[in-house]
């Protein structure tokens, strides 16, 4: 009985208590590098991620740049004629490039364009002295016109509304839903234990009440094996529901792994009159 215990202590324990971070952008890895990328909501670009590596997070990053090219030129057939020079020297800020934005010149078909690169996010690792850099781009595209990734409200978000808590009612699936994998793992384990500890501890209570029935000249001995037993099951019982109830709670307010939110922006107008001391006039007022 008392391991059983400990075991879902333990592991109440080990899923209140965040992981240690390592040498990285963030805890999780954004949804994005984990699964499939966005998909625009209008026409005229579109998402494409490249890796990069180096012993500076700059020379990974311009790595990163490099490498995109390479994957324009292979799987859009264009020729990329800006150039790159990666520093090998420079650092700089930990800090993600995020919202900046850069031209690259082109040809397709012999046509010269220019290619409207804008850096939506990024996640970096270092491992050994070397950093792994990963990045999101928009990129314009020309056979599909349009007015760019600026046509879409493109936003970063750790929030999954209300979904993450439905699905906790089985517990850490609210978790795993976020990405939270190991900390759902840990919940699920932990409420797995803490309900085998329920069952064990009721059935050895039932067996010493049904024995002190049956041999009533040692109900003394009986009757305190009954209360430890008793004891044991409210203490498991109270144990997992903490759990639950911090599962829920985990599941509506914790992050999860960062992801891309795309929408199509919503645009409006107004016209208000306005009057002048020598007249009057309307007033145009957009609003995106």
């Amino acid at each position: 009985m008392k391991k059983m215990l400990i075991l879902a202590v333990m592991a109440v324990l080990m899923a209140v208590c965040p992981a240690a971070a390592a040498d990285r952008s963030d805890n999780m890895k954004p949804r994005w590098v984990t699964s499939a990328l966005p998909t625009p909501k209008s026409p005229g670009y579109i998402f494409i991620s490249s890796q990069g590596t180096g012993k500076s997070l700059e020379e990974a990053r311009q790595m990163a740049l490099v490498n995109l090219t390479s994957k324009l030129e292979h799987e859009r057939g264009l020729v990329v004629s800006s150039t790159v020079r990666v520093e090998k020297t420079s650092e700089r800020n930990s800090a993600p490039r995020k919202n900046s934005q850069f031209t690259l010149e082109a040809s397709e078909r012999g046509k010269q364009i220019d290619l409207v690169c804008r850096v939506v996010d990024e996640y970096w690792e270092r491992k050994h002295g070397t950093y792994f850099v990963t990045e999101l781009f928009t990129v314009n595209d020309s056979s599909r016109p349009g007015q760019g990734s600026y046509s879409d409200n493109i936003k970063l978000t750790t929030s999954y509304g209300a979904a993450p808590v439905f699905y906790s009612l089985i517990p850490g699936v609210g978790q795993f839903y976020k990405g939270s994998n190991v900390k759902g793992g840990l919940i699920l384990g932990g409420t797995a234990v803490g309900a085998a500890a329920i069952i064990m501890t009721e059935n050895q209570r039932a067996i010493y009440a049904k024995k002190m029935k049956e041999h009533p000249e040692h109900i003394d001995f009986y009757r305190n094996k009954k209360a430890n037993w008793e004891l044991g099951r409210n203490i498991a019982i109270g144990a997992t529901a903490a759990l639950y109830v911090y599962n829920l709670i985990d599941a509506a307010v914790a992050p999860g792994r960062r992801r891309v939110n795309v929408n199509k922006r919503n645009y409006s107008y107004s016209l208000v009159p306005i009057v002048y001391e020598d007249g009057v006039g309307m007033s145009f007022a957009l609003n995106f």
